[in-house]
């Protein structure tokens, strides 16, 4: 049975086709660190410790500790006994309970049939007739109450008792939610409420209130006298208990409720003098470039950016140099390609931190001393583009955000290396095809194969017989790294290249069980110290 069918049968025991692939990978290799199986499957470390974790708790692998830790195959039979005694279980566990199961459903069915009733909606009109019904309302309230209201509003809660029994709720355990404004006028009204109910601070155009039941019922007030008058006809409330309303206001709150800094950070904000808590968004390019500047330029401590290349960053690099020339510390997660490396390189020497961004995001993330964020999504023309908060709950998770993509990254010097050796390999590359030329054949570096499966392959040089189109030579060239990676990463080419020869051409000299893993998988690999013995053993092969 072929490796591609063994895997999509064990997709049957529970197994995704990644999962499965990686199962019958490492039962042929034996025990296999997590990076070869990266490396294999072109995943990230993360995905595969991920896949990797979740095969070891189906148990198709083990863990064997060491450094590095390795992942070796449970034997097939036993897995296969393991999941038939699971299944067994089941079908008894269903066989024994299935009577206690249909009644079950028997009863459910049989209430469904019941008609609902239908919604309802009711006007209640003046101030006395609204606080009778929130009163009531209070009282029905069996798990969560949610209130926006003015801090007017709220003194007239306490006025007329509404307040004691948000207290009396409180200690029944209920979940007592409240948005409200609150500024340096009224927050010694607000600061009460913090006691006994979760506070938020949300900024109000114009006196509006509503209030959610247990997401069953709900009152809506807009357009209401907001003055101290407990007698006031202009306060008129909607309730109702339809379920699309009730749930689409409680959407409503819960999206403002998320976004909203708490009363007790923005009160203590406006008794020191120091900035509110809070979430601002931004349309335009101008006021986007306008914020980072002024952020970067404040910074005293430590200054995060994420992009993905310096070109998308609305100041210069020679900016951000500034920056960390004042002595702050300056962390860039990027990309590089050809165009941009020149210019990133340029800062390798400079107290800024670069690192090579593992993933692809058009977004530009900016956090400057661990006290305010700023999201940009370049993408979102007509949308609000750009967000700022210096929230904290806000900025802690962008920060965690942040640390998981550097954790990811790899230091621009890595980079600069792997660039420079991509640089040497097509060095090489270009000597072995004019090698092969002056034997009289024909060479293409880099050259495109098609495979039997008509996928096509790219090798550093691939060399052809004049005389004769069937006789192909694809070469892979290694200058300073282990043949080992390139071994693994063309295992499964091979099969696929029909007549043409495949080899590895190093300049590094091999390990013994790189030299087994070559014959395991009938790859040819060929040393040399130097760039002309390599040259000269590959022309070599071709003039035989």
């Amino acid at each position: 049975m072929s490796t591609e069918r063994l895997a999509a049968k064990l997709r049957g025991f529970g197994l995704d086709k990644e999962e499965a692939e990686i199962y019958v990978f490492i039962s042929a290799s034996g025990p296999t660190p997590a990076r070869i199986v990266a490396r294999r499957f072109s995943l990230n470390r993360m995905k595969a410790y991920r896949s990797l974790k979740a095969l070891e708790e189906k148990e198709f692998v083990q863990r064997v500790m060491g450094r590095p830790v390795k992942f070796v195959a449970a034997p097939l039979r036993v897995v296969i006994d393991r999941q038939m005694g699971s299944l067994h279980q089941t079908l008894s566990d269903l066989e024994a309970n299935q009577d206690a199961f249909i009644r079950e459903w028997e009863n459910l069915a049989s209430g469904s049939e019941q008609r609902p009733e239908e919604p309802r909606f009711r006007i209640f009109q003046g101030r006395q007739q609204v606080f009778e019904l929130l009163l009531e309302m209070f009282d029905r309230t069996h798990d969560t109450l949610r209130l926006v209201t003015t801090t007017s509003d709220l003194a007239r809660l306490s006025l007329w008792g509404l307040d004691d029994k948000l207290k009396a709720l409180n200690r029944q355990g209920k979940k007592i939610r409240v948005l409200t404004q609150i500024d340096s006028e009224n927050w010694k009204g607000v600061e009460p409420y913090s006691d006994f109910t979760e506070t938020r601070h949300i900024t109000l155009q114009t006196p509006i209130r509503f209030a959610i039941i247990d997401g069953g019922e709900a009152l809506t007030t807009v357009a209401m006298d907001d003055s101290m008058s407990m007698t006031t006809s202009a306060d008129t409330g909607l309730w109702t208990d339809a379920p699309s309303y009730v749930a689409a206001l409680g959407i409503f709150f819960d999206a403002f409720w998320s976004l909203a800094p708490d009363a007790e950070s923005v009160i203590e904000s406006l008794k020191t003098g120091e900035p509110t808590p809070e979430i601002r968004t931004y349309t335009t390019q101008e006021e986007y470039a306008s914020i980072f500047r002024g952020m970067i330029a404040k910074a005293t401590r430590i200054v995060d950016i994420i992009a993905r290349n310096a070109t998308t960053l609305p100041v210069s690099l020679s900016d951000i140099e500034e920056v960390a020339g004042r002595g702050v510390n300056v962390r860039l997660l990027t990309r590089t390609d050809e165009e941009t490396l020149p210019e990133v390189s340029r800062i390798a020497d400079t107290p800024i931190v670069v690192s090579e961004n593992a993933a692809v995001t058009d977004l530009v993330f900016l956090a400057v001393d661990g006290r305010e964020v700023l999201l940009n999504v370049p993408y979102a023309e007509s949308q609000k583009r750009t967000i700022w908060s210096n929230m904290p709950a806000y900025v802690g998770t962008m920060l965690l955000v942040f640390k998981d993509y550097w954790e990811l990254g790899k230091p621009l010097q890595e980079r600069l290396r792997l660039a420079a050796q991509r640089r040497r390999v097509d060095l090489l590359s270009k000597r072995i095809r004019e090698g092969f030329e002056g034997a009289g054949w024909e060479a293409e570096t880099p050259g495109i194969v098609a495979g039997t499966t008509s996928k096509n392959y790219t090798f550093d040089v691939l060399a052809r017989d004049p005389g004769n189109a069937d006789n192909r030579l694809c070469i892979d060239v290694v200058v300073n790294e282990p043949v080992y990676n390139k071994i693994i990463e063309r295992s499964n080419v091979v099969p696929d290249l029909a007549a043409s020869r495949y080899l590895i051409a190093s300049l590094m000299p091999f390990k013994t069980e790189e030299l087994r893993l070559a014959e395991l998988y009938r790859i040819r690999i060929i040393h040399s110290d130097t760039e002309e013995g390599l040259v000269s053993s590959l022309v070599k092969l071709v003039q035989r």
